[in-house]
């Protein structure tokens, strides 16, 4: 028994060395590199999928109107797929010269994301999902971490909005533990998803390795491992804030991890 003990020390000592070799190691590597705290020298293009969201996306895209970001370099373009509800007529009301409203037949999330990426301008392409709201400067933070050529995508933090339920908070709490974990993976550019909801990406990328891929369900995994394949950066931004709706029910939450997962 005092064998067993003894082995179990030695795993838990191992392991507690390795883990902090990695942060130390993350921390000291991230810390030689600058980088600036907000910018807006490069044309955005927010890109906002997005199918049923009738209940949403009237915030969502107000909220994307909200960022403090120069309007001479700035385009909204909201994507209905194919929605059976009333969310084209609502996103239609705010239609002008910054946002761009379009409908096309139902493909899935990453149709619509390539869709919009057809008709996008911007240097850079943010993908915002239509029942997420960012903070007021989280463009310019994202922006600010394009500090390089050789980076191209940002991510950033991201958190529930106004978590009530039991499962809403648990995943509160969960996203908040992965910030901490992107941030210290960014640190020896080994981040392995640019979550969909605000995540940016220089729009060269796609012009030259293809835009997602419309028949994978983690269009955002496989985007973020085919950047990394090519050996560019991807950085993250953890003061650059947004909160998505999270699944309310545990039923939900089994669809949306079972979908994860596979």
């Amino acid at each position: 028994m005092v064998e067993f003990y003894t082995l179990v020390v030695y795993v838990l000592v191992y392991i507690g060395l390795f883990l902090l070799s990695f942060y130390l190691i993350s921390f000291f590597r991230s810390s030689r590199i600058h980088r600036p705290l907000m910018a807006h020298d490069l044309s955005v293009s927010i890109i906002i999928p997005a199918y049923n969201e009738a209940s949403c996306i009237e915030r969502t895209i107000k909220s994307a109107l909200a960022l403090d970001y120069p309007r001479n370099k700035l385009e909204i373009i909201v994507v209905d797929d194919g929605s059976r509800d009333k969310t084209y007529s609502i996103a239609k009301r705010y239609a002008s010269q910054i946002v761009k409203v379009f409908t096309k037949p139902n493909g899935g999330k990453g149709s619509a994301l390539n869709y919009g990426i057809a008709h996008a301008h911007g240097e850079i392409i943010v993908s915002m999902d239509a029942d997420t709201f960012a903070e007021r400067f989280a463009l310019q933070k994202l922006v600010a971490l394009f500090y390089h050529p050789d980076v191209m995508s940002v991510t950033s933090a991201m958190g529930v909005y106004k978590p009530k339920t039991i499962w809403q908070r648990v995943q509160h709490i969960e996203y908040y533990l992965s910030l901490f974990l992107r941030k210290t993976f960014a640190g020896v550019n080994a981040i392995y998803i640019t979550p969909g909801a605000f995540s940016a990406y220089r729009k060269v990328f796609f012009d030259k390795y293809g835009g997602y891929d419309e028949n994978n369900i983690t269009e955002d995994l496989e985007i973020a491992l085919r950047i990394q394949s090519h050996d560019y950066i991807i950085e993250n931004a953890p003061q650059a804030s947004f909160y998505t709706i999270a699944p309310a029910s545990f039923r939900e939450l089994l669809v949306q991890r079972r979908r994860w997962y596979t």
